[in-house]
């Protein structure tokens, strides 16, 4: 519900910000989006999930973690606070100077509450903890939409994050009441950095690649362009992250009770992976295929630009929960080595390739940049494969079928309805004919994910209304 709700009010506050700013306004902020997730996933190096992992954590070490973290970030900060007319000189932007020293701040204030947030989730304090990051949303939303009419104009969306950051870290103190002693056990530090360092270098290597098209925009490409792609990516990574968060709350905990059984693990894994791809590729496809009509009514027509790079990233996009899965289910196995060196040789691919493409244009960067994603996905399929001893073929089969059911679905509601004048009866059409085409599809293939959900639903609401019945009766 947290990642939910906390999606939906970023979304409302991101098409009124769109609305007020340009897209030279989003680009120059998103050129430092980079270095600022680089910064906070070095200066944490993993030690708060070792931290959560540790079951009899004492106050040493909290005090060893809150001091390493604090350390590092001001060291960071201060490396990057000098580093910021280099970066403007990268860019040829000088404006970044003054605004990375302020947008910095952001990792900084981040670091100073990852213990207190540690405390509230391993007190099981999740409606605390919940309750108080949608309050801070909401603050910094308001924040950032008055400094936009203002006229702040960039300056607005960098104190807005600033200030999510700086909120937080007030607030989750308070709630958290505890105070760190002057202590730093060195055993306790190297024996949380062996476990933290590969998810360290996971957190780096998935910076790197999610960020990578914004470094050679921002190099090669006017800042315009970039707040393009900002925008376009924005709004597909608000879409599957959604589907990400359900796997990595949800899956990995499922496939650990399931793996005292390799035959149980398999059909709970290819259930769960022919559900979310049912469930993904039919989201994301549909979002590229509404695109045009959702991006002129919610945040007008000058973002008309960003529609053919968010129908590609949408595309790519789809395959993303479903390497998520897959990396789950190597993780829930103990093979957190596996996935890291998978996720660096995919960074480093799509490092040479989209380099090598950029003097063919934005979109043919984003093209590759999503078919590395679409490349990656099926890697894992195939490292799944071999970690189950199940075939290959089956869970390509499984996600290939969903993806051309999806595909199309999409593809004849967009023929069928691209001739409606009104923006928003074809909007509503294309909902209509891509939903209707879609279970048609599957109900005639006999997609058994599809049937038992459907079943399932349907025995959930006769539970429900049988039970309204009885009461009403007693």
């Amino acid at each position: 519900m947290n990642n939910l709700l906390s999606q939906v009010i970023n979304m409302l506050f991101g098409l009124v910000l769109a609305r007020i700013l340009m897209p030279e306004d989003y680009g120059i902020v998103g050129l430092l989006a980079v270095f600022t997730a680089l910064a906070s996933a070095l200066q944490e190096c993993g030690l708060s999930s070792a931290l959560i992992n540790k079951k009899d954590a004492s106050q040493e070490d909290y005090d060893t973690v809150f001091w390493f973290t604090a350390g590092s970030s001001v060291l960071l900060y201060l490396v990057l606070f000098f580093c910021t007319p280099l970066i403007a000189g990268f860019y040829r932007i000088p404006e970044l100077k003054a605004l990375g020293r302020v947008v910095f701040l952001g990792f900084v204030f981040s670091s100073l509450c990852t213990v207190p947030m540690v405390r509230l989730q391993k007190a099981l304090q999740i409606k605390k903890l919940s309750l108080l990051l949608l309050l801070v949303t909401v603050i910094s939303g308001v924040c950032g939409v008055i400094m936009a009419l203002c006229g702040w104009a960039y300056w607005g969306l960098a104190l807005q994050s600033v200030g999510l950051f700086f909120f937080r870290m007030v607030f989750v103190w308070i709630a958290a009441r505890w105070r760190p002693g002057f202590s730093f056990d060195a055993r306790s530090f190297a024996a949380m950095w062996r476990y933290g360092v590969r998810i360290l270098i996971n957190r780096v290597v998935d910076t790197i690649s999610n960020n990578i098209l914004i470094v050679f925009l921002g190099r090669y490409y006017s800042h315009v362009q970039v707040g393009y792609y900002n925008q376009a990516s924005k709004w597909s990574y608000s879409a599957y992250s959604v589907f990400c968060g359900v796997v990595t709350g949800m899956m990995q905990p499922v496939f650990v009770e399931a793996s005292d059984s390799m035959d149980r693990l398999q059909r709970v894994f290819r259930k769960t992976f022919r559900f979310m791809s049912m469930v993904s590729f039919s989201c994301m496809f549909g979002l590229a295929l509404i695109a045009p009509e959702f991006i002129t009514i919610a945040i007008t027509d000058k973002w008309a630009p960003a529609v053919p790079l968010m129908r590609i990233l949408c595309v790519g996009g789809a395959f993303i929960p479903l390497t998520w899965m897959c990396n789950t289910l190597i993780l829930s196995r103990g093979k957190s080595g596996l996935v890291m060196w998978v996720a660096i040789g995919a960074s480093c691919l799509q490092l040479l390739m989209v380099f090598l493409s950029h003097p063919f244009g934005i979109r043919v960067m984003t093209l590759v940049y999503a078919g590395i994603l679409v490349l990656t996905c099926l890697l894992m399929q195939y490292m799944v494969g071999r970690e189950l001893r199940a075939g290959y073929l089956g869970l390509l089969a499984d996600s290939l079928f969903f993806c051309a059911v999806a595909a199309i679905s999409m593809f004849a509601s967009g023929w069928i309805a691209g001739d409606i004048e009104n923006i928003y009866g074809r909007l509503a059409v294309k909902i209509l004919l891509a939903a209707f085409f879609y279970i048609v599809l599957l109900r005639l293939a006999g997609a058994r994910i599809y049937l038992e959900m459907k079943a399932y639903l349907l025995q959930m609401l006769r539970k429900k209304f049988h039970g309204r019945k009885e009461e009403k009766e007693c």
